[in-house]
């Protein structure tokens, strides 16, 4: 073999290795677009409470009580990618300092927004499922979780207004012993200018 041919030869070879790498890293590349998941317009609702937030807290130990009242903030982000907002709340309940952290998403499955929430103050994970009504800017929901105290199951309605781009309202609602409903708490949120968390 002269050495044109051997030149050529491996000039062939180098020329398939190159197709070679080229093609496996097409081929990876499609397969990683496969499973990319892609936000849905019912996903871009979680950026409404993304930023940093001032709240006011209210809560009712028990039905025609007056009134705790305390303040905190809450930060919350977009996990990259856009599927889940992230958020943690510090501040004080009862006179105890208080911190709370939750993940909020869509699941296109079950057509509904979900939630997980744990804080400091109970040793339960709190599950939520909600609709969101777009007319009324309102998200509605059911919280399951237990009694810190008994450790007993219960049901919470869970009520989230945004009455515009920089308020909104939470509110959480449960049934005492009588079987009345009652408001257990709620939080006023007023946005900071900088949205620092998004």
């Amino acid at each position: 073999m002269t050495t044109s041919q051997i030149s050529t030869l491996k000039y062939s070879l180098a020329a398939w290795g190159a197709s070679l790498i080229l093609a496996g890293q097409l081929a990876a590349q499609e397969q990683q677009d496969e499973w990319k998941i892609e936000p849905t317009a019912q996903h871009k609702i979680l950026k409404k409470d993304v930023g940093t937030w001032d709240a006011q807290v209210k809560i009712w130990p028990m039905p025609d009580a007056e009134p705790m009242e305390s303040k905190g903030v809450e930060k919350n982000r977009l996990l990259e990618g856009g599927l889940w907002l992230i958020t943690r709340f510090e501040g004080e309940v009862i006179g105890t300092p208080f911190v709370g952290m939750g993940t909020f998403g869509y699941d296109p499955a079950e057509k509904k927004y979900i939630g997980t929430w744990v804080d400091t103050m109970t040793p339960h994970l709190m599950i939520t499922k909600s609709d969101y009504d777009e007319k009324t800017k309102t998200m509605t929901g059911i919280a399951e979780t237990r009694d810190p105290m008994t450790g007993k199951k219960y049901n919470a309605k869970m009520i989230s207004r945004y009455n515009d781009d920089g308020t909104r309202v939470m509110e959480m609602h449960r049934k005492g012993a009588d079987g009345q409903e009652w408001k257990v708490m709620e939080i006023s949120y007023q946005r900071r200018a900088d949205k620092t968390t998004e």
